[in-house]
């Protein structure tokens, strides 16, 4: 009685490179464009975080919780983190009352970045207060600034400062906007230009120098209004989220 054999035979080493050369060309292609993907995803999302927390904190202050708030930004190699404060109606009124506060100075400081006896939420046992404190920390973006600087404002847009020696200070008034890049190497070349301060309603167009291929920006205004939105290198122009 015959058994038949069955012909195993393996791939040939031709069959083989075949696959090989297709697997690679595959790869060419995806990996560049998964990693495109994957850092466009991170700057949406951290610019997405940013502008929730912004929107978190303003709505304190329609509600009554907070009568005047500051977002606090801290932007370094590490990434950027971001915490907020706030100061009750009650307070508010006190220190506009009190002629000696530097509230009321020649040059008051009204978005302070040191004082620790200004802001509420500095020194409180309140759990109300504590729970309206929003705070974020991201490693994948950084400001297009290295170090502190705040934004404060009120409900209906009454009071609206920056730190004044600040990164987002032109010439005494407040930026609208914070610009967030990639946190590569590559990335971190972009140049944002704050020279010239712009409307409200208004994007920039032509912030950017060249290579800036990962950044997104929060605008917002002093009455509580915040949009976002990403650069598009290709089209150079923004693009609304």
């Amino acid at each position: 009685m015959r058994v038949r054999v069955k012909n195993n035979k393996g791939f040939s080493l031709l069959e083989i490179i075949v696959v090989l050369a297709i697997i690679g060309g595959i790869s060419a292609v995806g990996i560049p464009n998964f990693l495109k993907w994957s850092n466009n995803r991170a700057v949406v999302n951290a610019t997405t975080q940013v502008a929730s927390l912004f929107k978190n904190i303003y709505t304190t202050t329609e509600r009554g919780t907070f009568a005047y708030v500051q977002v606090l930004i801290n932007s370094g190699a590490d990434g950027i983190s971001i915490t907020t404060k706030g100061i009750t109606m009650d307070s508010l009124v006190f220190i506009m009352n009190d002629t000696s506060h530097d509230w009321n100075g020649a040059d008051p400081e009204r978005c302070s970045l040191s004082s620790t006896d200004f802001w509420d939420t500095d020194n409180i046992d309140n759990e109300m207060l504590r729970a309206n404190i929003f705070t974020m920390e991201n490693s994948d973006v950084v400001a297009s600034f290295i170090g502190e600087a705040a934004i404060c404002f009120s409900r209906n847009g009454k009071f609206y400062y920056t730190n004044t020696d600040g990164e987002l200070d032109l010439g005494g008034q407040p930026t609208n906007y914070l610009y967030l890049l990639l946190n590569k190497e590559d990335n971190l070349e972009c140049t944002i230009n704050y020279e010239t301060p712009r409307k409200d309603a208004d994007l920039p167009e032509s912030t950017h120098e060249d290579g800036c291929e990962y950044v997104g920006a929060v605008q917002w205004t002093r009455f509580g209004e915040f949009t976002t939105s990403r650069w598009d290198e290709k089209r150079n122009s923004w693009y609304y989220m």
